[in-house]
């Protein structure tokens, strides 16, 4: 398997067809041996309704679960049950032009992880101030050179990936930041590039900004416990991956 594709998707009625079709057409239809995985996760609205037809009429693997599991431990089960060499994930919503993968895409055999980094961002004004400071927090504190960490459209190296994964799992928000730094950590080669973000064409269903300083809290918290794991990693792992 060449590349395995991820979707998570929770209440995404009003998306979610178009953005399979346009996977589908976009990418999947031009690279060969390609897997798409979608994870259901715990929608209340028509989702799952429409990801079954959609199911009947294209070929993907479907992981359903009734309840909620979060984004943290859906991402981990998703990279989990991944076969392809390299892994690209995308968040749903339509929120990037998926062209913009093929930006990425062309360095697959350079970077063991390429990463989208957001500009000119049509979004809420705190969420780009939330990620502009994070991403000063983490270049402070860690070898990160990243400007745009935690953006939800990336492509892995397996292979890579495949030990980080079986490492304890320090936070449930900013996971995806977590597993860049473990990769980064462990040696892995890295590049960003620029790709462009939209917000969502439905409703916004971004964290509401009461929400934040309890996350922002719970990060800090564990951070020490996390650095602590990313210099075990970067003393055990960094000469085998």
């Amino acid at each position: 398997m060449n590349l395995t594709i991820i979707i998570l998707a929770h209440n995404e009625e009003k998306t979610i067809k178009k953005h399979v079709e346009d996977i589908k057409r976009k990418i999947i239809n031009k690279i060969k041996k390609t897997e798409l995985i979608i994870f259901h996760d715990g929608s209340r609205d028509s989702t799952h309704k429409i990801l079954l037809k959609l199911k009947r009429k294209l070929k993907f693997r479907y992981i359903y679960k009734k309840k909620r599991m979060g984004v943290h431990l859906a991402l981990h089960k998703s990279l989990l049950l991944s076969r392809g060499k390299k892994i690209f994930f995308t968040d749903s919503g339509n929120k990037f032009k998926l062209k913009d993968f093929w930006k990425l895409y062309k360095f697959k055999n350079k970077y063991d992880l390429l990463s989208g980094y957001r500009v000119k961002r049509q979004d809420q004004i705190y969420r780009m101030f939330l990620t502009k400071f994070f991403n000063i927090f983490l270049r402070t504190f860690t070898i990160s050179k990243f400007y745009d960490i935690d953006s939800g459209f990336k492509i892995f190296d397996k292979k890579k990936l495949k030990k980080i994964l079986m490492i304890e799992k320090i936070n449930s928000h900013f996971y995806m930041s977590e597993v860049c730094l473990k990769m980064i950590y462990a040696g892995s080669s890295y590049k960003e590039i620029y790709v462009q973000y939209f917000q969502r064409p439905t409703k916004s269903r971004a964290l509401p900004i009461l929400e934040i300083p309890a996350m922002i809290f719970s990060y800090v918290k564990n951070f020490l416990k996390l650095k602590k794991v990313l210099n075990y990693i970067k003393n055990n792992f960094s000469n085998s991956t």
